[in-house]
């Protein structure tokens, strides 16, 4: 059996507006643009899900779509020729704007030809009636949700600043004074203004655009003059302190921007309600001219679950990924370079959050594996993902045998009560790789084993059993077989 087996291809992957829908058939639709199904939407708790929508025969005959481009593309790359005075008008659209807008700013025979362009591009959505069942007429378009985070940054870009000097010139006071900007203090100051100001280059930011590095700059210039401070700072009163204005948006190019800065995750550098996505392994992300390396970021690269599906080129490399319940096994395993530079090792705070199932479902066919706590939610929350994404999750460090030996938990006896009957269900109906586990549980009156406690049984051996499930046979055939089937649903 070899040690190394070799990395699955990956292509570079947009995650984004196909997600949550289903192709349909029209007519006439020009090369490298389909037409999708427009999503349903339903609550899940906090969150927000995309579901195909369907007659009451289970059929799919929708009455409006969206054209989207058929392939992965740039996050931000305008169609060759674009003025810039076109792009301002593209950026203009704030939520949508009406097809004879379009055609009014555009001329009426540009304005499919330059919708086309924009579509293939990545940068538009464009919504159209379904006329007798295989043609369609335009009605709308909006940015996909890449350009959307970009929008204000590059109308910025784009419109110049009325004063550069003057704000080259506030830019290198906010670092004045703070020890860990010097170096980027002094990148600035040998970059002069002319007619606009510029990000100098080598800056630590990692971006070429102005707003993003002027926010990023200006709010590592305040959280790095309040440290140490007993409360963290949140990202709002952050970003209220440094730009005036608690309403600027932290977009995923401004927040990994800052971490660059900062030499720290955003989630760790700031107080915010959204959970971030930990990430550590051979993935690459950017998003515009930012650029973020999950095998290089220390101690982890962390990506926003929410905005996921929003977040641009994906350049993965991973033979597999490994998903872990709790923070501290996360850290743990993150320093085995055994699994962490093979691997793409995720944290994504226990039960599975819509950005996460959609960042998975996007990676496939890459074989899934997730090491949990050995009690009735652990396997819960691997029964759940599984049915999100659609394949098999492999667990791995949950066998019967560790969880025998293992430390057992105290609970509330409510709380062990409710174990024990989520434990009889799962040992029936959960996933078939967990039942033997599950019924254990059960027969222990619901007892539980946090992985926390099994450090030295699983962590030396971790990186051998995660290699087994790849190279016990062909993966993609595996997979193929052991798959229940994609759901068409998200």
């Amino acid at each position: 059996m070899p040690d190394t087996p070799a990395a699955l291809p990956r292509p570079p992957l947009l995650i984004g507006e196909a997600y949550g829908r289903r192709e349909v058939p029209l007519t006439g639709l020009p090369a490298g643009v389909v037409a999708v199904t427009v999503p349903r939407t339903s609550k899940d708790g906090d969150e927000v899900l995309l579901r195909v929508p369907l007659d009451r025969k289970r059929r799919v005959k929708p009455t409006i779509v969206d054209l989207i481009a058929s392939d992965p593309v740039q996050a931000y790359d305008p169609p060759p020729g674009m003025s810039s005075g076109e792009l301002i008008k593209v950026l203009s659209t704030r939520t949508y704007k009406r097809w004879a807008t379009i055609e009014a700013e555009f001329g009426p025979q540009e304005a499919w030809r330059t919708a086309v362009s924009l579509i293939r591009s990545g940068a538009v959505v464009l919504r159209c009636k379904v006329v007798q069942t295989t043609g369609f007429v335009p009605d709308s378009w909006r940015l996909t949700q890449s350009w959307a985070h970009l929008r204000e940054d590059k109308l910025t870009q784009l419109r110049g600043h009325p004063d550069p000097l003057q704000l080259h010139a506030e830019l290198l006071h906010a670092m004045t004074g703070v020890p860990q900007l010097t170096n980027e203090n002094a990148l600035l100051a040998a970059t002069p203004p002319g007619r606009t100001v510029k990000v100098p280059a080598g800056s630590a930011t990692g971006t070429e655009d102005w707003r993003v590095y002027e926010v990023a700059v200006r709010s590592a210039a305040v959280w790095w003059s309040a440290q140490p401070r007993t409360r963290q700072l949140t990202a709002k009163s952050l970003v209220g302190k440094s730009m005036r204005d608690t309403k600027v948006p932290w977009t995923p190019p401004r927040r990994q921007a800052f971490a660059n800065l900062v030499g720290m995750p955003f989630d760790q550098a700031v107080e915010e309600s959204e959970t971030e996505l930990r990430m550590r392994g051979p993935l690459r992300w950017r998003v515009d001219t930012v650029i973020a390396d999950a095998a290089a970021c220390h101690p982890w690269l962390g990506l926003p679950a929410r905005g996921l599906l929003s977040l641009g080129l994906i350049d993965c490399s991973a033979v597999g990924v490994l998903l872990i319940e709790n923070e501290d096994t996360f850290t743990e395993v993150c320093k085995h370079p055994k699994i962490a530079d093979r691997w793409l090792c995720m944290w994504g705070a226990g039960y599975a959050t819509h950005g996460l199932a959609a960042f998975l479902k996007a990676m496939a066919p890459l074989p899934v594996a997730a090491w949990q706590d050995l009690d009735a939610h652990g396997i819960q929350i691997i029964a759940n993902l599984t049915e999100r994404i659609g394949r098999t999750i492999t667990p791995v460090g949950m066998d019967v045998s560790l969880y025998k030996d293992g430390t057992k938990y105290r609970q509330k006896p409510g709380k062990q009560e409710e174990n024990l009957k989520l434990a009889h269900r799962l040992a029936v109906s959960g996933p078939p790789s967990l039942r033997d586990l599950a019924a254990e549980i059960a027969r222990n009156g619901g007892d539980g084993c946090e992985h926390e406690t099994l450090y030295d049984e699983v962590l030396p051996t971790l990186a051998d059993i995660l290699n087994h499930h790849l190279t016990d046979g062909s993966t993609a055939t595996r997979l193929a077989e052991e798959a229940p089937g994609r759901a068409d649903t998200a």
